[in-house]
């Protein structure tokens, strides 16, 4: 550092060549120090700051900005003393020679800086005063000034080496280090302006997902690379530097390095949304980037490609085409399919149903399959239906993705219309009817040979157009909807007896006759005005009650509205409300054409429908959904709004009738013809019933019978039977080799078998015989596939199958035959000890065919159908057959003969028709008892016959009394 020169004056001129002596020897020493220490001053800075936290960095600036700040004032400091003649001596002399500086000190006290005497020296002239000063000066010892230089020269020369020396081992030993703390330093949001390499031989390994099933490959860093989403990107390099934490990092997230065990350093990076990967050293808060980047394209697992054949389009359900809706669909992905759904939406409903299950490799698959409108889902909708096809895919990296399909929107009809359409029908064909009753009043029989001729044509005509339009009214659909069997059995019936009429009339044209054909066709045209009356009045009290479910959709969509928080007009989701009020008004219009009831509240669902609609316009959402509140309660009271008592039913609340008033309703209450066919099938109903007990009877007379000796006996003597039939069996194969091969069969014979040899020991002969007549057939079976394949030359048989058959065949016969015989004897003692019992059973079973005979007899008069009558017939012989064998004590002949009768009498049942006056619908979806399920065949799995034997047990085990023998002897016949 350079002192600033002292200033020129003949008093103090003595102090000039000693201060330019002191600083000839110590300004150059000192400037290297200074110099030394504040360049060390901002290397510890550096190093301090390179822990990159705030306060670190700060403790860094402060120190290098403080030791430049102490250097500034240092170097004022020196230029104030070296202006100062006393500052002069106390800095050079008082260290070498402490009294003479102390003299030289108080003499200048005498004087001032002009030569001028002070105030401390009042009284003293000004000369003498000078020259007391200048001898003071000139005593300042030189040579001990220079030493004492000399030597602080050499302390600052220490100095300044110490600082290079450590100065210098820093800079050789940690260099970068310096530089990072330097870069951090300056760092910006925790960035460092400057980028440094890292990482030498950078190599990065993409490896795919297992799923794609591709083979892992090597990729070039720092380049652009496109990778499928999931892949695992693993970077592998040398470290340049040592000691350094190292990170992989988008500039959000951040993957650390790992040492690898062999000195490279190994980051691995899940790759998910395409990314520009850096590799970064993390000082504290501050990083420092390498200069080039990686950036990686994320090449995205598509969704699923889905094509449903036809879509878009519309199905109206009204149409009476429509039956079913073929669904065939393309399904396509780039990598894998897991499964196919058909996704049916309607409003907030949804139901999803598996097309298909695949393996997660298939990428493509077709496939169809047939939606009826008679779908549940379908049926109970009342808003349009959006059938797609949705795929999931494979991806377990962001989840799988369900790629669908445009939709196929299915309108179904208005709540009511199929009902609406069924009644039209009915309608013609009562006008129809009385056109032909008109017809017929107004034409007498004519007196000439050709008039007459004329008349029985025209006649004819009429009869059979009649029956023709009838017979296309009642098995006719109507959107689904279809004439209740039971009506249609009542109709048909009256038709029959039309038909019987005109063709007496025609054989023997007379009046007698023609008054019979006419009262026959007016009694038909009543009896089709009483079905359209009374199914007019349940199809309006059904339609409203489904009208009020969709009233309560309503009101909760207009509450929804209420709720809403945005104020904006048009924003408020009115769908919901727009969809209901629409299903709601096309069901009003269907009621209208439901008959008395249905008009009278068809006009009130649009009354109540334009309370709701002028509320709304209005912004008065809390009166419209009472309104849509207030309709629906009355929905679910479908009265009439008006009536007494005795005169239309029950009173609506618009009567004042409140809940209304309990009367019969005429609509309601069925005609002549309609009541005593149902009296016919009520009665047919009791005599099943009856029926049904009556075997039951038997069954328990011949079951109780036995003796606990003979079973005993035969119990013993069953289980060396049984050891004979395992013996017997035990050269058969255990396990098949194929669902045809004469393995499979023998081994069906083998558990056959078994469970015959089961039986025995529990002692139950029936059971052994069903059992061992399965094991002898599926021993021939097994016998002719054993044959066949003996010529094959794909699946050639065994030398032996055929020998060890008949060896299984000829042992196991005589076994089957001995339990044949007991059974025959055990059932005979039983019928001889219940033969009293049995007898007095005879007799009622004489009852019973008498009540099927005057049945049949009765129905004839009230148009039970001919199948109906038919099969009554059928069941009185049986019944009288079986009433004779239980009389003579033919147990078994009575059992086959009454189980004959009784499904004879099942068989009238269906013939009548179902029991419900409801109106009846297409399909059998609605109800699961109806589908169809298989029945396992005796070879067709393991334990058949425990199967077949625990289904009849359980089923005659369950249910009610009554039905009991009844489902049992059906399940009988199903496993037959």
């Amino acid at each position: 550092m350079k002192s600033p020169e002292p200033p020129p004056s003949n008093l103090f001129s003595p102090l000039r060549p000693l201060s330019e002596a002191w600083l000839r020897a110590v300004r150059t020493p000192r400037e290297r120090a200074v110099v030394g220490f504040v360049i060390l001053a901002v290397v510890a800075g550096m190093l301090i700051a390179r822990k990159g936290t705030l306060g670190w960095r700060a403790a860094a600036a402060a120190l290098i900005v403080g030791v430049l700040g102490l250097v500034l004032a240092a170097r004022q400091r020196e230029k104030r003393i070296w202006s100062d003649p006393g500052r002069i001596i106390r800095r050079i002399a008082v260290p070498v020679d402490p009294e003479r500086a102390q003299r030289a000190l108080r003499a200048l006290s005498l004087v001032t800086a002009n030569g001028e005497t002070s105030d401390t020296a009042v009284g003293t002239s000004a000369p003498l005063a000078r020259l007391h000063v200048e001898r003071t000066i000139a005593a300042l010892p030189s040579d001990r000034i220079v030493v004492g230089a000399a030597r602080q020269a050499l302390h600052f020369g220490i100095a300044s080496g110490v600082f290079g020396a450590v100065v210098l081992a820093l800079a050789i030993f940690r260099p970068w280090a310096i530089l990072e703390g330097a870069d951090v330093l300056v760092a910006r949001r925790g960035v460092a302006p400057v980028s440094m390499q890292w990482l030498d031989d950078l190599q990065m390994v993409a490896r795919p997902p297992e799923y794609l099933h591709l083979e892992e490959y090597h990729e070039r860093a720092y380049e652009q690379v496109s990778l499928h989403r999931g892949t695992l990107v693993t970077f592998i390099g040398m470290p340049s530097h040592d000691g350094r934490r190292l990170f992989l990092t988008d500039g959000s997230n951040e993957i650390p390095f790992a040492d690898d065990g062999h000195h490279r350093l190994v980051a691995r990076w899940p790759l998910g949304e395409s990314v520009t990967l850096r590799v970064v050293a993390r000082f504290g808060d501050v990083i420092i980037q390498e200069p080039d980047a990686t950036e990686i394209v994320s090449i995205a697992d598509r969704a699923p490609d889905v094509v449903l054949e036809g879509a878009p389009r519309k199905v109206l359900l009204a149409s009476e085409e429509v039956s079913e809706i073929p669904i065939r669909y393309t399904v396509s992905d780039d990598h894998g399919l897991r499964e196919v759904h058909l996704v049916l939406r309607s409003g907030a409903r949804e139901e999803r149903r598996v097309l298909a299950r695949l393996d997660g490799e298939t990428r493509s698959d077709r496939g169809g399959h047939v939606l009826k409108t008679t779908d549940p889902f379908v049926k109970k909708s009342h808003a349009p239906v959006e059938v797609r096809v949705e795929a999931k895919d494979n991806d377990p990296v962001t989840g799988p993705k369900w790629g669908s399909s445009a939709a196929i929107t299915l309108i179904p009809p208005e709540v009511g219309e199929p009902e609406a359409r069924r009644i039209d029908s009915l309608r013609k064909l009562r006008d129809i009817l009385v056109d032909t009753l008109a017809w017929r009043i107004g034409h007498e029989i004519p007196n000439a040979p050709a008039d007459r001729k004329v008349y029985t044509r025209d006649l004819l005509k009429g009869a059979d157009d009649s029956a023709d339009f009838l017979e296309a009214t009642l098995s006719g659909s109507y959107a689904g909807a279809r004439v209740p069997s039971r009506l249609q059995a009542i109709l048909r019936g009256q038709m029959r007896k039309v038909r019987l009429a005109v063709d007496a009339e025609v054989r023997a044209p007379n009046k007698a006759k023609h008054d019979a054909t006419v009262k026959a066709t007016e009694r038909i045209v009543l009896v089709v005005d009483a079905v359209l009356r009374g199914l007019g009045q349940r199809d309006a009290r059904e339609t409203a009650r489904q009208l009020a479910d969709v009233a309560e959709e309503l009101a909760m969509g207009i509450a929804e509205m209420a709720r809403h928080t945005d104020p904006a007009p048009g924003k408020v989701p009115s769908d919901r409300v727009d969809a209901a009020a629409e299903v709601l008004g096309g069901g009003g219009r269907s009621l209208v054409q439901l008959g008395s009831l249905g008009h009278d509240l068809g006009e009130i669902v649009g009354a109540y429908l334009l309370r709701v609609s002028r509320a709304r316009k209005e912004g008065d959402l809390h009166h419209a959904e009472l309104a849509a509140r207030d309709l629906a309660a009355r929905l679910r009271q479908p009265d009439p709004s008006f009536g007494a008592k005795g005169r239309s039913g029950r009173a609506g609340g618009e009567s004042g009738g409140g809940r209304g008033t309990e009367a019969g309703d005429s609509a309601d209450s069925p005609d002549d013809a309609e009541q005593a066919f149902n009296e016919a099938a009520q009665e047919l109903e009791r005599l099943a019933q009856d029926h049904a007990g009556g075997i039951n009877n038997v069954e328990q007379a011949l079951a109780g019978a036995g003796s606990e000796e003979e079973m005993k006996q035969m119990a013993d003597e069953a289980k060396k039977h049984a050891q004979a039939v395992r013996e017997a069996t035990k050269s058969l194969p255990s396990i098949g080799a194929g669902s045809d091969s004469w393995t499979s069969k023998g081994a069906a014979a083998r558990e056959h078998g078994e469970q015959m040899a089961r039986s025995l020991e529990h002692g139950n002969p029936a059971d052994a015989v069903a059992s061992g007549r399965n094991a002898l057939q599926a021993l021939e079976e097994a016998k002719r596939t054993a044959a066949r394949e003996r010529w094959s030359i794909f699946s050639p048989a065994d030398n032996e199958a055929e020998k060890k058959i008949d060896e299984a065949q000829k042992k196991l016969e005589p076994e089957v035959k001995w339990a044949e015989q007991k059974l025959e004897a055990m059932r005979q003692r039983a019928a001889e000890r219940a033969r009293e019992q049995l007898s007095k059973e005879g007799d009622e079973e004489d009852k019973r065919a008498e009540r099927a005979q005057k049945l049949g007899e009765k129905g004839r008069d009230q148009g039970v159908p001919p199948p109906a009558l038919d099969s009554l017939d059928a069941a009185e012989k049986a019944a009288r057959e079986a009433a004779r064998a239980l009389k003579r004590g033919e147990a078994d002949k009575a059992l086959e003969r009454q189980r004959e009768a009784q499904r004879m009498l099942e068989m009238a049942k269906e013939a009548l028709g179902s029991n419900s006056g409801e109106g009846e619908r297409e399909g059998p979806e609605g109800d699961p008892s109806n589908d169809h399920a298989d029945i396992p065949k005796a070879d067709a799995h393991k334990g058949p016959e425990e199967f077949r034997r625990r289904v009849i047990k359980g089923l005659g085990q369950t249910g009610s009394g009554k039905n009991r023998d009844a489902v049992r002897r059906y399940a009988e016949g199903l496993l037959r």
